[in-house]
């Protein structure tokens, strides 16, 4: 298909937008995999709406008009073939042998043609009759009457599971698989395997945005969209949402669909106890569902309409939703459940042959890298072997000998997980071998997985097998109704005991960071993600082992060096990917730390940037090489303590300039720290306030709003006219890659300048960063670019500084009428390769400074600022 000059647009586009459409639809057309950057303000999301969609739309015609001119030549082939005269082939062979082979040879090609065909109408026709069924259900029938509510009510308190109902011993009992009841296959009927368009952003409030955003398109009315999500957000029964915990709900709403019978047994005192039935979930009615689900597909309605509907009709969003999925055009999903494959296939979303939107993806590699590093901690060890322990205990004689040995396997894969941790007392009885794993920081550990599995003592056991046997037997859930024991096992040594009771709440305050995951319930699910995690290759991922004074305050974390390696799936099997966002740059990791990485030809990888709506006078964007004092900006880690008063005198000149707010952006908190204590010792602080009220970041994310509020109030208080106070607006000081440096808008009078001071590097001594580092430059350099000097590992790690820096650059400039001046404080933001990893639209319009007197002067001679 060729790429159409005009595109359906809810107004007349700018020329940066339809270029962006046009170069999406030729993206997808192509079958290529896209990095599309748009600055925020430009309609990012309208336009991805409006040009994917329009493929879409042609694309379904186009297939079907192809079948059917398809299906006409065929047709008029035959005829040809039965008045041509007859006649021998080259081959010699029999006229009437030719005529045969050519009909069957045709006939086939009819049948299936046909049948695609078939598919198309009758997919058509049951839309039709779909949305025809709903418009024809009156708002009586909608909405039950108050009488059918009363019942509804009386019958869900049936349903509602009781403190007193248990599992029983033959539901807790793991059966052989010929005891097993295989479940009975439904003929069902044949689907159209149509293309979709998926898209996934990261926060459920980022989807809902864009699914307001396709029903202002001109494509709200006619498709059909579906929103997925998880138990969380989508279930209403009130038994499960009250658990609070992902984990938990999923096993209360698996566990409550299953029909239990009821059984009478006695309570402590001898009396007769009959225990309350377990049936389905009340929200579990198949015709509700299948109702809730016609109206979902007939209308866009995002996550929080959907919940609605589903109270209105007494059935489950959560499985409607996934039910829809097969007549949905459009299905919108949070990272999560497209990006993890294990939830992906549990949802039924395929992507052969689809066309994958990721949106707000400057950060896509840490997304897969978060999403698949599991940390386990020593305590949650602990806790699951004492409850397999008491399981097997219980129900060792029960059990055949085929069910005990990995029961018996997996309680010595935990004691060696425990022993890896010290938490029995002694070290590993295993000899430490040369080279086994790295040293690290204090009792910090990193290890290749075979070598950890060698180094922990359980590389002879087949942890594969061991996590089939888990996921079959559903063995987490038979380990609810044990409650874990927290023994808590303390060094050898009296002065070690002596510490380690001393730093016990400290440690235990220390076990929530880190990224321990939200397991609840049973400790055996986050051990079944690790487990999983030791079956990938040795050179995708790591282990670190990190000991603690007490034990069980030590973890175990899995930490995915190669994201690439599960991006497999999404460059072979989808028709097109995309990748979206405001700030995309540096996009070298794209190209090679993810396609790249994943199998694709560069050839394939398609780029598109685009320039900012707002007129070029709008933006002033400045590095600035030198200071009030013609002093070198080089705030690099040994040199920034030099230029706190610098900082300070450079500040108070932009305040003179600049009316309105003024955001600043220092490269760690320490360094804001040291910042404003060094400001206040040398009355800085009166100096920079004569100007501007002084906000500053806080600590606790519940006082960002609060901080915001007043800093908002502040400019619109001091940059009033009748303001004769001599201040001109506020100053917030805030921290790149912090709490303000990402997801806030800072439009118009918020931020009319922003300053970004310094260059905000990691600490590449970090273990984990220095081990990534080493991963990139022995096994990506060869994705590298002809004349390229840097190694993929230094590339890694200003990449991390430059899109930690781009998102804060982009809190300004919101919207066609904002206007702001853009600093870049630091010497080294002149080098090319920085100008380079800047976005687009600032880096063609950058202007480098290397005096600061004419710098000042160019902000003031700005027309928004005349």
């Amino acid at each position: 298909m060729e790429v159409p000059e005009v595109f359906r647009f809810p107004f007349e586009p700018y020329p940066i937008q339809l270029d962006f459409m046009k170069n999406l639809y030729q993206c997808i057309e192509q079958g290529k995999l896209g990095i599309f950057e748009s600055p925020t303000g430009t309609g990012k999301s309208l336009s991805l709406i409006c040009g994917t969609l329009s493929w879409l739309t042609d694309h379904d015609q186009h297939k079907k008009l192809q079948l059917e001119q398809k299906l006409n030549i065929l047709k008029k082939a035959d005829e040809l073939e039965v008045t041509s005269k007859p006649s021998a082939n080259e081959l010699g062979e029999p006229r009437w042998f030719t005529l045969a082979t050519k009909n069957v040879r045709n006939s086939h090609e009819q049948r299936r043609i046909m049948s695609e065909l078939n598919k198309i109408l009758q997919q058509e026709e049951r839309i039709k009759k779909l949305k025809q069924r709903v418009q024809n259900i009156s708002s009586n029938a909608l909405n039950n009457s108050e009488s059918e509510l009363h019942v509804f009510a009386a019958n869900t308190k049936k349903y509602q599971t009781s403190e007193l109902v248990t599992l029983e011993d033959d539901d807790m009992l793991i059966k052989d698989d010929s005891d097993e009841e295989l479940p009975v296959e439904e003929p069902c009927e044949e689907m159209l395997d149509d293309t979709k368009i998926i898209f996934a952003s990261r926060t459920h409030s980022q989807i809902s945005q864009f699914v307001r955003e396709v029903k202002k398109s001109p494509f709200g009315d006619g498709i059909r969209l579906i929103s997925l999500a998880s138990r969380q957000q989508l279930c209403i029964n009130e038994d499960i949402t009250s658990l609070k915990n992902s984990t938990l709900m999923n096993e209360r709403c698996l566990e409550m669909q299953k029909n239990r019978s009821s059984s009478t047994s006695k309570t402590d005192d001898g009396r007769p106890l009959k225990k309350a039935k377990k049936s389905s979930c009340p929200f579990r009615d198949h015709k509700r569902i299948q109702l809730l689900r016609d109206i979902s597909v007939t209308e866009v309605a995002d996550i929080e309409s959907l919940i609605l509907s589903g109270k209105k009709q007494n059935a489950c969003p959560y499985y409607a939703a996934r039910t829809a999925i097969s007549d949905a055009q459009l299905i919108v999903v949070p990272y999560a459940t497209l990006l993890k494959k294990n939830t992906r296939e549990s949802c039924g979303l395929k992507l052969h042959n689809n066309v994958i939107i990721i949106d707000e993806a400057h950060n896509l590699l840490d997304a897969i890298s978060s999403l698949h590093t599991i940390c386990i901690w020593g305590h949650q060890i602990s806790q699951v072997h004492w409850q397999l322990l008491q399981y097997h205990q219980r129900y060792n004689a029960c059990l055949s000998a085929k069910n005990v040995l990995p029961i018996k396997q997996l309680l010595f894969f935990l004691s060696c997980l425990m022993k890896s941790l010290g938490m029995h007392g002694k070290p590993s009885e295993h000899n430490h071998q040369v080279g086994l794993e790295v040293e690290c920081k204090g009792d910090e550990k990193m290890y290749e997985c075979s070598k950890f599995c060698v180094e922990a003592g359980f590389d002879h056991i087949n942890i594969h097998a061991l996590v089939e046997f888990c996921e079959k037997t559903k063995l987490p859930q038979k380990l609810l109704n044990f409650k874990p024991v927290t023994a808590e096992v303390t060094p050898i040594g009296a002065f070690k005991t002596f510490i380690g009771k001393l730093q016990s709440d400290r440690v235990q305050k220390d076990c929530a960071p880190i990224g321990e995951t939200d397991w609840k319930g049973t400790s055996l699910m986050p051990i079944l993600e690790f487990m999983r995690c030791l079956r990938n290759s040795d050179q995708d991922g790591r282990v670190l082992c990190v000991k603690k004074v007490l034990p069980s305050g030590g973890y175990l974390k899995y930490l995915l060096l190669n994201p690439g390696a599960l991006f497999k799936d999404f460059v072979n099997e989808p028709r097109a990917v995309i990748v979206a966002g405001g700030t995309m740059q540096p996009n070298s990791e794209f190209r090679f730390q993810l396609f790249g990485a994943a199998g694709s030809a560069q050839s394939r990888i398609m780029t598109f940037s685009c320039d900012h709506i707002i007129p070029p006078d709008h933006v002033l964007p400045l590095v600035l090489t030198r200071g009030p004092s013609n002093k070198e900006l080089d705030f690099s880690w040994a040199n920034r303590s030099n230029l706190l008063d610098e900082l300070a005198n450079f500040l108070s000149n932009i305040n003179q300039v600049v009316s309105g707010g003024v955001v600043c952006f220092l490269p760690s908190y320490d360094f804001e720290r040291q910042v404003f204590e060094h400001w206040i010792r040398n009355n800085y602080i009166s100096k920079l306030e004569n100007r501007k009220k002084l906000f500053r970041e806080p600590k606790e994310a519940k006082d960002v709003e609060h901080v915001l509020s007043e800093y908002a109030r502040s400019i619109r208080q001091f940059t009033n006219p009748s303001s004769k106070c001599g201040k001109n607006g506020a100053m917030l000081l805030c921290v790149v890659g912090g709490k303000l440096s990402e997801g806030i808008n800072f439009s118009d009078d918020l931020a009319r300048c922003v300053v970004v001071v310094g260059l905000p590097y990691a600490n590449s001594q970090a273990a984990t960063l220095k081990e990534k580092i080493d991963y990139l430059d022995n096994n990506t350099a060869s994705f590298l670019p002809e004349g390229e000097v840097r190694s993929p590992g230094q590339i890694y790690y200003e990449s991390l500084c430059f899109k930690a820096v781009n998102q804060s650059i982009g809190r300004a400039i919101r919207h066609s009428k904002d206007y702001a001046v853009l600093i870049l404080a630091d010497h080294r933001y002149s080098r090319p390769n920085s100008i380079s990893s800047l976005p687009g639209w600032i880096a063609r319009h950058l202007k480098v400074s290397a005096n600061f007197g004419p710098s000042l002067a160019s902000i003031r001679k700005v027309k928004i600022f005349s």
